[in-house]
């Protein structure tokens, strides 16, 4: 694995205006299920990469553009930046994981709020809950992230895809889940290429940054 991390971003206007609500008439249960299961297959695709993702919303975010950004990492957005899961205006629910991953975010009682009310809120309250990492003035939104992006991608990324096991493990089985598989992913760590540089960086030189390959 090379080192590297995954910026999300999009253009135009709004960042997602939604799914084109065409997609869903006609449907019955099977066709409708289906539909769901590749709306989740996408969030979950991102969400297993081993590397830092980071998604950079600029604008409005809705239905299944907010879905994938909280298959990120982290998520970071514009002042006037804006969120929903408004699938509840149109007799829907959201099916691309966006509930139960606002959950992880947010808790349970403000990520109801957030599905039955299909309402849209700003980045100052989504960051507020724990949704959004950062809130940056949109002029230097996309070059922020894009370095803090930099910074992790010259990081130790083999390290980090066992955190990112660690950090879902938690997530979704609880602290006694990811204590025990600790021991042996963290112990993986130290057949890597990037530990012994960076211990030998730390003792030689100091607290500088190692020069790591992902490896």
């Amino acid at each position: 694995m090379s080192a590297c991390a995954v910026l999300l971003r999009a253009e135009g206007k709004v960042f997602c205006a939604g799914v084109d609500v065409h997609e869903f008439q006609g449907l019955g249960p099977s066709r409708g299920a289906a539909l769901m299961a590749r709306f989740l297959a996408i969030v979950q695709t991102l969400e297993r990469l081993p590397v830092p993702t980071i998604a950079v919303v600029h604008a409005l975010n809705l239905t299944i553009g907010f879905e994938v950004c909280l298959g990120c990492d982290l998520m970071w957005a514009a002042e006037d930046a804006s969120f929903g899961l408004v699938e509840a205006t149109v007799g829907l629910t959201p099916g691309g994981g966006g509930t139960q991953r606002l959950v992880a975010r947010a808790g349970v009682a403000r990520a109801a709020e957030l599905v039955m009310t299909g309402d849209v809120y700003p980045a100052a309250e989504m960051y507020q809950w724990g949704v959004v990492n950062r809130i940056l003035p949109a002029a230097v939104l996309l070059e922020q992230a894009r370095s803090f992006a930099a910074r992790l991608a010259a990081g130790p990324t083999a390290a980090t895809a066992v955190g990112k096991r660690l950090l879902q493990t938690a997530r979704d089985h609880g602290v006694a889940a990811a204590d025990a598989i600790t021991p042996r992913e963290t112990g993986q760590i130290f057949a890597t290429r990037d530990l012994p540089v960076g211990l030998t960086s730390l003792l030689e030189k100091g607290p500088r940054q190692a020069t790591f390959e992902g490896r």
